[in-house]
């Protein structure tokens, strides 16, 4: 089964196929390149989109926040560097490097970056 290696600009990237491949540490250094990172709070890129599954990789800079936010699917947030504060239903947990959490679909959470954070987002949706 053939695969794709991610190594090409954001409009040429292969982002579906049977095996996609993507190094996290290099999209995390392209993140912190672009001028969304440089002037402003966080930057994401998707990896991985297909009919019931988006992984995007985010850098959100300390003290930035992303308040109520809920999504159609079950999703994990594992926290690849920093630390954050992940509110759910009101209740805040500290998730340092190497945490996961996993929400079922339509939990409101927010995040709060408590140092310049790498987060790699997985949704699942359901396919219709």
């Amino acid at each position: 089964m053939p695969e794709a290696i991610r190594t090409a600009p954001r409009e040429d990237r292969v982002l579906s196929g049977p095996a996609i491949t993507f190094a996290i540490t290099e999209e995390i250094n392209l993140l912190r390149q672009e001028p969304e990172w440089i002037s402003g709070k966080r930057n994401s890129v998707t990896v991985v989109k297909t009919s019931n599954l988006s992984v995007v990789l985010t850098a959100i800079k300390k003290g930035a926040t992303l308040c109520g936010h809920e999504v159609d699917g079950p999703i994990t947030v594992q926290v690849v560097s920093g630390a954050i504060q992940f509110g759910v239903s009101g209740e805040p947990r500290t998730l340092a490097a190497g945490t996961v959490i996993a929400l079922d679909k339509g939990i409101p959470h927010d995040i709060q970056a408590l140092q310049d954070s790498e987060l790699l987002l997985t949704i699942v949706k359901e396919v219709k």
